[in-house]
Protein backbone atom coordinates (compact mmCIF):
# COMPACT_ATOMS: atom_id res chain seq x y z
CA UNK A 1 0.00 0.00 0.00
CA UNK A 2 1.40 3.39 -1.03
CA UNK A 3 0.90 6.75 0.64
CA UNK A 4 -2.18 8.14 -1.07
CA UNK A 5 -3.52 10.81 1.29
CA UNK A 6 -2.35 13.61 3.53
CA UNK A 7 -3.53 14.17 7.11
CA UNK A 8 -5.48 17.26 8.15
CA UNK A 9 -5.55 18.45 11.76
CA UNK A 10 -8.90 19.95 12.72
CA UNK A 11 -9.65 22.31 15.60
CA UNK A 12 -11.51 19.44 17.30
CA UNK A 13 -8.30 17.37 17.18
CA UNK A 14 -6.58 20.10 19.17
CA UNK A 15 -9.38 20.08 21.76
CA UNK A 16 -9.09 16.34 22.49
CA UNK A 17 -8.58 15.02 26.02
CA UNK A 18 -6.33 12.24 27.25
CA UNK A 19 -7.09 9.11 29.22
CA UNK A 20 -9.33 6.05 29.07
CA UNK A 21 -12.98 5.96 30.19
CA UNK A 22 -13.90 2.28 29.59
CA UNK A 23 -11.93 -0.97 29.47
CA UNK A 24 -13.64 -4.12 28.20
CA UNK A 25 -11.95 -7.53 28.35
CA UNK A 26 -12.84 -11.03 27.19
CA UNK A 27 -11.09 -14.33 26.60
CA UNK A 28 -10.58 -15.56 23.07
CA UNK A 29 -13.00 -18.40 22.37
CA UNK A 30 -13.33 -21.08 19.71
CA UNK A 31 -15.03 -19.77 16.56
CA UNK A 32 -14.83 -16.08 17.48
CA UNK A 33 -15.60 -14.07 14.35
CA UNK A 34 -13.71 -10.83 13.74
CA UNK A 35 -14.77 -8.69 10.78
CA UNK A 36 -12.07 -6.39 9.45
CA UNK A 37 -13.07 -3.43 7.29
CA UNK A 38 -12.58 -4.44 3.65
CA UNK A 39 -11.90 -0.88 2.48
CA UNK A 40 -8.83 1.22 3.19
CA UNK A 41 -10.06 2.05 6.71
CA UNK A 42 -8.15 0.60 9.68
CA UNK A 43 -11.29 -0.65 11.43
CA UNK A 44 -12.88 -3.71 12.97
CA UNK A 45 -16.58 -3.56 12.24
CA UNK A 46 -17.79 -6.56 14.26
CA UNK A 47 -16.69 -8.98 17.00
CA UNK A 48 -19.08 -11.84 17.70
CA UNK A 49 -18.66 -15.22 19.38
CA UNK A 50 -19.53 -18.72 18.27
CA UNK A 51 -22.50 -18.66 15.91
CA UNK A 52 -23.96 -15.61 17.62
CA UNK A 53 -24.77 -12.04 16.74
CA UNK A 54 -22.94 -10.59 19.75
CA UNK A 55 -19.90 -11.26 21.93
CA UNK A 56 -19.87 -10.98 25.72
CA UNK A 57 -17.31 -8.66 27.33
CA UNK A 58 -16.65 -7.61 30.91
CA UNK A 59 -16.28 -3.99 31.90
CA UNK A 60 -13.40 -3.17 34.26
CA UNK A 61 -13.84 0.04 36.20
CA UNK A 62 -10.77 1.77 37.59
CA UNK A 63 -9.60 4.86 39.45
CA UNK A 64 -10.19 7.97 37.31
CA UNK A 65 -7.18 9.29 35.40
CA UNK A 66 -5.17 6.15 36.24
CA UNK A 67 -5.69 4.16 33.00
CA UNK A 68 -3.76 4.49 29.78
CA UNK A 69 -2.93 2.79 26.50
CA UNK A 70 0.57 2.82 25.02
CA UNK A 71 1.94 1.84 21.59
CA UNK A 72 5.61 1.22 20.80
CA UNK A 73 6.69 0.11 17.33
CA UNK A 74 9.99 -1.50 16.32
CA UNK A 75 11.09 -2.59 12.84
CA UNK A 76 13.44 -5.49 12.30
CA UNK A 77 14.28 -7.31 9.06
CA UNK A 78 11.39 -5.62 7.24
CA UNK A 79 8.73 -6.57 9.80
CA UNK A 80 7.22 -4.01 12.17
CA UNK A 81 5.95 -5.20 15.55
CA UNK A 82 3.73 -3.11 17.80
CA UNK A 83 3.97 -3.61 21.56
CA UNK A 84 0.64 -2.33 22.88
CA UNK A 85 0.04 -1.83 26.57
CA UNK A 86 -3.08 -1.23 28.64
CA UNK A 87 -2.70 -0.23 32.28
CA UNK A 88 -5.38 0.45 34.92
CA UNK A 89 -5.51 0.87 38.69
CA UNK A 90 -7.99 -1.03 40.88
CA UNK A 91 -8.37 0.82 44.21
CA UNK A 92 -8.80 -0.99 47.54
CA UNK A 93 -7.35 -4.46 47.37
CA UNK A 94 -9.55 -7.42 48.26
CA UNK A 95 -10.82 -10.87 47.39
CA UNK A 96 -13.23 -9.95 44.56
CA UNK A 97 -10.60 -7.99 42.65
CA UNK A 98 -7.84 -10.51 43.33
CA UNK A 99 -10.03 -13.37 42.07
CA UNK A 100 -10.70 -11.69 38.73
CA UNK A 101 -7.09 -10.59 38.27
CA UNK A 102 -5.93 -14.12 39.13
CA UNK A 103 -8.20 -15.43 36.33
CA UNK A 104 -6.41 -13.16 33.85
CA UNK A 105 -3.00 -14.72 34.51
CA UNK A 106 -3.51 -17.70 32.19
CA UNK A 107 -6.02 -16.23 29.73
CA UNK A 108 -5.46 -15.25 26.11
CA UNK A 109 -7.53 -12.08 25.97
CA UNK A 110 -8.67 -9.34 23.68
CA UNK A 111 -9.53 -5.86 24.91
CA UNK A 112 -11.29 -2.67 23.91
CA UNK A 113 -10.00 0.59 25.34
CA UNK A 114 -12.47 3.47 24.89
CA UNK A 115 -10.70 6.78 25.27
CA UNK A 116 -12.22 9.94 26.71
CA UNK A 117 -12.97 11.16 23.18
CA UNK A 118 -15.20 8.12 22.56
CA UNK A 119 -12.81 6.28 20.23
CA UNK A 120 -12.68 2.51 20.87
CA UNK A 121 -9.38 0.73 20.16
CA UNK A 122 -9.13 -3.07 19.92
CA UNK A 123 -6.05 -4.72 21.46
CA UNK A 124 -4.93 -8.32 21.09
CA UNK A 125 -6.48 -8.70 17.62
CA UNK A 126 -4.42 -8.33 14.46
CA UNK A 127 -5.37 -9.14 10.87
CA UNK A 128 -1.75 -9.25 9.79
CA UNK A 129 -0.18 -12.66 10.50
CA UNK A 130 -3.45 -13.93 11.97
CA UNK A 131 -4.15 -17.64 12.25
CA UNK A 132 -6.81 -17.80 9.55
CA UNK A 133 -7.75 -21.43 10.20
CA UNK A 134 -8.18 -21.24 13.98
CA UNK A 135 -8.73 -17.60 14.87
CA UNK A 136 -8.64 -18.08 18.66
CA UNK A 137 -5.10 -19.48 18.36
CA UNK A 138 -3.80 -16.12 17.19
CA UNK A 139 -0.56 -15.26 18.95
CA UNK A 140 -1.30 -11.54 19.08
CA UNK A 141 -3.51 -11.93 22.17
CA UNK A 142 -3.55 -9.60 25.18
CA UNK A 143 -2.07 -10.97 28.41
CA UNK A 144 -0.89 -9.87 31.85
CA UNK A 145 2.60 -8.35 31.74
CA UNK A 146 2.84 -7.28 35.38
CA UNK A 147 0.86 -6.40 38.49
CA UNK A 148 2.04 -3.96 41.13
CA UNK A 149 0.55 -2.30 44.17
CA UNK A 150 0.15 -2.49 47.90
CA UNK A 151 -1.50 -0.98 50.95
CA UNK A 152 0.85 1.98 51.37
CA UNK A 153 1.96 3.03 54.84
CA UNK A 154 0.44 6.48 55.45
CA UNK A 155 -3.28 7.25 55.68
CA UNK A 156 -3.02 9.26 52.46
CA UNK A 157 -1.28 6.50 50.49
CA UNK A 158 -3.10 4.60 47.78
CA UNK A 159 -4.37 1.11 48.52
CA UNK A 160 -4.79 -0.95 45.36
CA UNK A 161 -3.13 -2.69 42.47
CA UNK A 162 -2.19 -1.62 38.96
CA UNK A 163 -2.71 -4.21 36.24
CA UNK A 164 -0.48 -3.94 33.16
CA UNK A 165 -1.64 -5.85 30.09
CA UNK A 166 0.36 -6.20 26.88
CA UNK A 167 0.15 -7.66 23.39
CA UNK A 168 2.51 -7.93 20.46
CA UNK A 169 0.71 -7.41 17.18
CA UNK A 170 1.84 -6.58 13.68
CA UNK A 171 -0.32 -3.57 12.94
CA UNK A 172 -1.50 -0.54 14.86
CA UNK A 173 -4.59 -1.11 17.02
CA UNK A 174 -7.73 -0.97 14.94
CA UNK A 175 -10.65 1.26 15.84
CA UNK A 176 -13.89 -0.57 16.67
CA UNK A 177 -16.78 0.82 14.61
CA UNK A 178 -19.43 -1.70 15.70
CA UNK A 179 -21.91 -1.31 18.53
CA UNK A 180 -20.96 -1.59 22.21
CA UNK A 181 -23.84 -2.12 24.66
CA UNK A 182 -22.93 -1.59 28.32
CA UNK A 183 -24.54 -3.28 31.35
CA UNK A 184 -26.64 -5.66 29.28
CA UNK A 185 -27.80 -7.68 32.32
CA UNK A 186 -28.81 -4.73 34.58
CA UNK A 187 -27.73 -1.16 35.31
CA UNK A 188 -25.18 -1.40 36.77
CA UNK A 189 -24.89 -5.12 36.33
CA UNK A 190 -23.77 -7.66 38.87
CA UNK A 191 -21.20 -9.01 36.45
CA UNK A 192 -20.42 -5.69 34.72
CA UNK A 193 -21.22 -7.26 31.39
CA UNK A 194 -21.19 -5.63 27.96
CA UNK A 195 -21.69 -6.90 24.40
CA UNK A 196 -20.37 -6.05 20.97
CA UNK A 197 -22.09 -6.69 17.68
Amino acid sequence: MAIDKGIAILSTDLQQVGGIKHILLRSWAADDAITYDSTDNHLITSIVDTGGSTADWYLYEFKAQEANMTINATKENGSTAFECGLSFMLPKMGDAKFTEVQNMLTDCMMGIAVDNNGTAFVLGVSEKYQNTKVVERSQTFLSVASIEGGTGSAYTDQNGITVNLTCKQFELPREYSGTINYYTDATPSASYKATTS
